[in-house]
């Protein structure tokens, strides 16, 4: 087989291309032009010089981009006629008419170095955008709209919006998950992407899956790790921004960049500078609930030992008015007694000598009424058939009657009645006659 390098052909090294490349542009574009373009991002180096990312965009996706440079003579003179004609110093977002030259080094490659500016350029193309969304979603009232819900006292469900390969992703969760304090926090990630021509719908796509879920969360967090003007150009779009307004969570953001806010940055609930801000966040606040509820409880011990010293205070007093109240009450009581005790002696005494006093009144009178006490006085009881007889119209002439004198017992025949006994015996005949006739 034939060896390959045997083969009559010309070959360069990298650095002989690059030459003839360098060459090539020298000889082709020996001149200096005037372009508009874009600034995507600025970098001051600390001898002076500054380095730019420029761009252009067709319908905001990004259609050409060039490094260029400034060095630092030609900067500090350029730099303070722009800011003498506009007020501004050159930042992100802006476009500008640059004269460039075109250059191509060996190791950094290709680049255009700034000759000169023109001023009547001082807002580029994403700051003009940028700017007429925030007024739009400002006469919407869409800007504050996300700020005006409540964020939770406790915020530990987290939905978050980000790339998995994010590098601002894994700070988030190892600065959340291993806080000082040992909080526990829930946080489902929906993914994806953070930059590029496809990111402004992945994120949109993301939200619409947390809107469906928006009860088993707390808090919604938006988070990447940093980049361009350009990387971030997907945050400035209005129809990220309203869905963001309009989440029925509040949106916590931590995009990564310490220059301009992004339009979702302006409409969130809270912007915080990185991932990481955002998660110290989130803990802040679980440590601020914690620290209330603390405080409430120190409050509330220290009140309750208040109020119990206070009541065994207002008790001791209670107790020894009590004893006092029980001692006077007991001697009250104990004289009462003493007096009703008294009394009742007194009228028992009264009663019985009362009655004692009856009692000899009765036995006095029932000693005169006693049958012998009348016998012995000369009365006599006189009975016939066994009874008492008190009338002697009842008697029958033969008829035998028992006379009972104080000593002894006389009987007797009835011989003859008197006159008014008859006429009394002829009278209850007529009484019984007229009697059987009325019946």
């Amino acid at each position: 087989m034939q060896n390959i390098f045997s083969i009559n052909r010309t070959t360069y090294s990298l650095c002989e291309l690059n030459n003839i490349i360098k060459s090539a542009i020298d000889y082709a574009l020996p001149d200096t032009y005037w372009v508009i373009a874009e600034i995507a991002d600025t970098k001051l180096n600390q001898k002076g010089h500054c380095y730019l990312e420029l761009v252009e965009k067709e319908d905001s996706k990004t259609i050409a981009q060039v490094k260029a440079n400034i060095w630092a003579y030609e900067y500090r003179k350029l730099s303070l006629k722009f800011q003498a004609v506009t007020n501004q110093s050159l930042k992100p977002g802006m476009k500008v008419l640059f004269l460039v030259a075109v250059t191509f080094h060996e190791v950094y490659g290709l680049s255009l170095n700034v000759k000169d500016i023109d001023p009547s350029y001082t807002m580029g193309e994403m700051a003009l955008k940028k700017r007429e969304v925030i007024e739009r979603m400002t006469k919407e009232g869409l800007i504050d709209l996300n700020k005006s819900l409540s964020l939770p006292i406790v915020p530990q469900r987290i939905a978050v919006i980000s790339s998995p390969t994010a590098a601002g992703y894994g700070d988030f969760f190892d600065h959340l998950d291993n806080n000082p304090y040992g909080y526990k926090f829930i946080h489902i990630l929906f993914p994806a992407l953070m930059q590029g021509a496809e990111a402004e719908q992945s994120i949109i796509s993301a939200l619409r899956k947390v809107r469906q879920k928006r009860d088993l969360f707390d808090v919604l967090v938006i988070i990447r790790g940093g980049g361009s003007v350009i990387d971030l150009n997907c945050f400035d779009s209005y129809t990220l921004a309203s869905q963001v307004a309009k989440l029925p969570l509040p949106v916590i953001t931590g995009i990564g960049h310490e220059k301009d806010d992004t339009i979702v940055d302006m409409t969130a609930h809270t912007k915080m500078k990185t991932p990481t801000a955002v998660a110290e966040f989130l803990i802040s606040g679980v440590r601020s609930f914690e620290e209330n509820v603390t405080e409430i409880e120190d409050r509330i011990v220290k009140y309750t030992e208040r109020l119990i010293k206070d009541e065994r205070y207002t008790l001791g007093i209670l107790t020894q008015k009590l004893n006092f109240i029980s001692i006077q009450l007991t001697a009250s009581l104990n004289s009462t007694i003493d007096g009703i005790e008294k009394d009742l002696r007194g009228n028992i005494k009264q009663f019985m000598q009362k009655t004692a006093a009856g009692l000899d009144n009765f036995e006095k009178v029932i000693r005169l009424l006693d049958p012998a006490n009348v016998l012995r006085r000369g009365y006599s009881i006189t009975q016939h058939k066994g009874k008492i007889l008190k009338d002697a119209s009842h008697l029958r002439t033969g008829d035998i009657i028992e006379t009972m004198l104080f000593k002894g017992m006389v009987k007797s025949s009835v011989i003859r009645k008197t006159k008014e006994a008859e006429e009394r015996e002829q009278e209850q005949a007529v009484d019984l006659f007229s009697g059987i006739d009325g019946a």
